[in-house]
Parts: structure tokens; sequence; C-alpha cells
């Protein structure tokens, strides 16, 4: 028995994946997301994804392409911890400019996912489909407009802008990734532990800090099991353990 697939599915499908396979994020293991969100930010370690040849992928939340995402490196033996840091201010501020995205970004996802649809399947109409893409079209130029505006204004270098719009241009559901592709374009002066313990919530700040503490244990057992012990650095790694222990959520400490 076959199955047929009108060209019609097969377009809206082709959208989807190439949108999702646009959206993953490769990771090594000492990296991890830091992403902007409405109220607050969020983190994810590397190793929290999904493991593929030594490299990890993260997906970040397909439904707000508008939140910037940042890749920020992380030692486990050396953590600090300081009040403030003048690197994760900017990182915020860097953040904000993304503010112009999110109008021209949500009409494309709207013109993609529910125009263009309602054209092949319920208006069945030629015209209503001539019109959807058009405006598709209109709306990736205006986000690849702004991917150049954004390098002019030098929140991202001007060639990596210029690139990302003319990708977007040539692929209009990879504009849904505009904001990702900028942002993870940047390299912040601060790591992981740093920005996310200034910026994310206390909860959040806690789940990261309970991640990263579940990862230094782990390679202090490996140092203690191997036949080559690294004393200085099985060392390092306890002083980063005992820096962590304090922000660990309530339960998790008190059993320390």
């Amino acid at each position: 028995m076959y199955f047929t697939v009108s060209a019609e599915a097969q377009i809206l499908l082709a959208i989807c994946i190439f949108y999702l396979y646009d959206a993953a994020v490769g990771l090594q293991a000492g990296e991890g997301l830091l992403r902007c969100t409405r109220n607050s930010w969020r983190a994810q370690l590397a190793t929290q994804g999904f493991e593929l040849r030594r490299a990890y992928l993260l997906w970040p939340p397909v439904l707000q392409p508008h939140q910037p995402v940042y890749r920020l490196r992380w030692n486990p033996g050396h953590i600090r911890l300081p009040d403030e840091s003048p690197a994760v201010q900017e990182l915020a501020r860097h953040a904000a400019s993304f503010a112009p995205f999110v109008l021209p970004l949500y009409l494309l996802a709207l013109l993609l996912f529910g125009a263009l649809p309602a054209s092949f399947f319920v208006l069945h109409s030629e015209t209503a489909q001539l019109v959807a893409l058009v405006l598709i079209y209109l709306s990736t130029l205006w986000l690849a407009l702004l991917c150049v505006r954004h390098g002019r204004l030098g929140h991202t270098e001007a060639r990596t802008a210029r690139s990302v719009a003319i990708q977007i241009l040539l692929c209009p559901p990879f504009a849904l990734n505009a904001v990702r592709k900028l942002s993870l374009a940047c390299s912040p002066a601060c790591d992981l532990p740093q920005a996310a313990r200034q910026l994310a919530a206390s909860r959040d700040w806690q789940a990261l800090a309970k991640a990263m503490h579940a990862t230094i244990e782990e390679q202090i057992a490996e140092l203690q099991d191997s036949d080559h012990a690294d004393d200085a650095q099985q060392q390092r790694l306890q002083a980063a353990r005992r820096q962590l222990e304090p922000h660990l959520p309530a339960g998790d400490a008190e059993a320390l």
C-alpha cells in the first residue's frame, strides 16, 4: 500500500525541516547556552543535549525565535562567581538590541505556518498562494535589512551580519533564526557561571549550579579511578565544587 503526499504538503514539511535543522546549536562539552527570556535568563549545559560524535546538539524553544541565545564556555576546574561583572551587563545590553526583530519574525512565522497552509488547503487559490509567497519574501527582506543594520550599529561584526542576511534571503525558513544566528555570533567576555549567576532567576541559577556540580563530581570520580591521577586538577575541581555548594537547591545543599 502506497501513500502519496501532495506537493503542498511536501513544501510545508520542507519548511519545518529547514527551520528545525537550522535551529539546532552544536556545542562542545565545555560549553553551554544562555537564553534571554521575557523576564529573565535561562542556561543549559551542552551535556544536557543530544550527544552526537563527541559533540552535543541543543534546540532553543522553537516557538520563541525572538529570544537571543549565547554560546558561553565554562571550566569545571575554575569557577568564579563575582557579584557584578561589566561583561555581563554588556551581554544584557546586546540582548536588548534585538527588539526590532520581534514583529517581522512573528509575522514571517504567521505567514509560513498560517497563511501559506491556508492558501494551500483551505482557499485552494493560486492568487492567495502568490500573495502569501510575496508577503513571505517581503518579511524575509525586512529581516535581512535588520541584520545588516545590526551590523552597521556595531552590535554584530558587519561581515557576519551581511552573511546572515544573504543566508535568510536564499532560504526564508532560515530567517526565523535570524536573532539566534546573530546572537550566537557574539563572543561575550564572561563565562557561563558568571553570566547565569548575575542574570538568571534564583531557581534557574540553582538548576544550572546543580548540573555543573554533578559534572564536576563525575570528573572527580573519573580522576580518582584513573591510574594517572592529576592531584592538582583534582584540587581545582574540589575547590570549584565547594564554590557551587552554597548555590545548590535547598534539598541538595542539605544532603551534602
